[in-house]
């Protein structure tokens, strides 16, 4: 008898399962395909981005620093060909895209840049007196045209990346005012005691001792260790350092105190010694000259920086210079008007505030409210040695060009 065998009853069930199975592993498959396809376009996406985005910045720097060394060979040397090969010089320096950056002489523009009512710098080429630079710099009309390796660049469209530059620096030069204090307090020595004063050089020890507060403050000011005749040696250092300067600056000189009279000593509130000028030699003699008279008053900073704005703001004043405050006490403001109301002045009109504090007695915490308000900074000089530093660092950072 042959023996027969049975299939399961549940074949057809069985089948369906396994064609199920059939059909999810498809379909994982295909899935798996197209989220490897879409990890590679936005990897590719991602490379094509940093690298355009570093290109960028390679000719952004390269045009920059090619516009500065055009601007500084032009006001040093006053010749326009000198400085067309400074800027390709500074710029065949710079890699971009891993190419070194050729412009040429068209690529170089000379012109005029003239400050506006915002801050900013407005440039006219081919006008006079020239004293900016402006520097093109391209990789061709696009991304896709610069050179390099760009990964996958059919995913996306390089063509909306630009890959052109343009900078312009401006030589700066400055208008400077120093606004100096002559209040009483400057004739004082440099210790933390508040009214004491250098030994006298012609009196004896005991006559020193036997003098009055009266008597003293109205002698002139000890000509080595007063605190005028360490600001006068600190001006001496600031003016040495602007005469190194590859920049034009002319400074002015004012000099406050308060209003005051005592018999036959008498003091203004405020005196403009001196309007914008380079002769630096004759600011310093206006300097010592002011210790030729007793320093007396009190500290009406305010009426110091009026008179400052006057001067950066005058006759001699330069539309394309930068016009800059230096103001410098001892102590405190306590008469006129606050200070802080005129450095906020000062600003608007394009004027920048930077205050020195000299001396433990001096009120730092208002002068540096002052050199906020006036865009400036506070600088805070314990003695005389801190002082020269600071004088020397305000001078040394005065920039020679702005780049746009």
């Amino acid at each position: 008898m042959v023996q027969q065998h049975l299939l399961p009853q549940n074949l057809p069930a069985l089948c369906r399962s396994h064609r199920r199975g059939r059909d999810r592993r498809g379909t994982i498959v295909a899935l798996s395909a197209f989220v490897f396809v879409a990890l590679l376009m936005v990897a590719g996406l991602s490379i094509n981005l940093t690298q355009l985005s570093t290109t960028k910045t390679e000719l952004r720097l390269a045009s920059d620093a090619a516009a500065k060394a055009g601007a500084i060979v032009l006001g040093q040397t006053q010749d326009i060909a000198q400085a067309r090969t400074a800027a390709q010089n500074i710029a065949a320096s710079h890699r971009v895209n891993d190419k070194a950056m050729t412009i040429y002489n068209v690529d170089v523009k000379i012109g005029f840049s003239e400050q506006q009512p915002n801050g900013t710098f407005s440039f006219s080429e081919n006008v006079e007196p020239y004293n900016s630079v402006r520097v093109f710099t391209s990789l061709g009309e696009s991304a896709r045209a610069g050179e390099g390796n760009y990964y996958l660049t059919g995913f996306l469209n390089p063509d909306t990346f630009s890959m052109t530059y343009n900078s312009t620096a401006t030589r700066v030069d400055h208008d400077i005012c120093l606004v100096v204090d002559r209040s009483g307090s400057m004739a004082w020595d440099m210790s933390a005691e508040e009214w004491s004063y250098p030994a006298s050089e012609e009196l004896n020890e005991i006559n020193e001792v036997n003098k009055s507060i009266i008597q003293r403050y109205f002698e002139l000011p000890h000509a080595v260790d007063s605190r005028w005749a360490a600001l006068t040696r600190s001006t001496q250092v600031f003016f040495d350092h602007l005469e190194t300067l590859p920049v034009d600056v002319q400074s002015g000189l004012v000099s406050y105190s308060s209003n005051f009279q005592f018999g036959l000593y008498e003091s203004d509130a405020s005196t403009i010694h001196s309007q914008l000028t380079e002769n630096y030699g004759t600011l310093q003699t206006m300097m010592e000259n002011v210790a030729i008279k007793p320093l007396i008053g009190n500290t009406n900073v305010a009426s110091g920086m009026q008179d400052a704005v006057q001067v950066l703001t005058g006759q001699q004043s330069r539309v394309t210079a930068k016009a800059t405050m230096v103001v410098l006490t001892d102590g405190r403001w306590n008469q006129g008007t606050d200070p802080v109301a005129v450095a906020t002045a000062a600003a608007a009109a394009n004027v920048t505030v930077h205050t020195i504090t000299f001396s433990e007695q001096a009120d730092q915490v208002s002068m540096a409210a002052v050199a906020a308000a006036g865009g400036g900074n506070h600088y805070h000089a314990p003695n005389e040695a801190a002082l020269q530093a600071i004088f020397a660092e305000i001078a040394q950072t005065l920039p020679a060009v702005l780049t746009n």
